[in-house]
């Protein structure tokens, strides 16, 4: 009996993976992190919204936010991609 969940969760995770959505599972993981991972104040003034392709688009409250959000898209994005995984999110869109 010990170990059996585990071998669940190993057959479900190939069987999603064989129909091509652990991928898109991997890149939804984003939008439900985003406020974690920018922290309160950037989650206070962003939302992320979806995914577009390998992107993920954040709706930002204000152009002045926007255009800060713009000089820390790296940053951003590397500590997206460190939590779900390298190169699973290649951009981020702010609206």
């Amino acid at each position: 009996m010990v170990g059996e969940p585990d071998v669940l969760g190993n057959l479900i995770a190939r069987y999603l993976d064989r129909l091509g959505f652990s991928g898109r599972l991997r890149k939804q993981t984003a939008v439900m992190l985003w406020s974690e991972i920018v922290g309160p104040k950037i989650a206070e003034e962003t939302e992320a919204v979806r995914i577009d392709g390998d992107a993920l688009v954040v709706k930002v409250t204000r152009a002045p936010w926007r255009h800060q959000l713009t000089f820390l898209k790296g940053e951003l994005l590397a500590k997206l991609n460190s939590r779900i995984g390298n190169g699973i999110i290649k951009d981020i869109r702010f609206i």
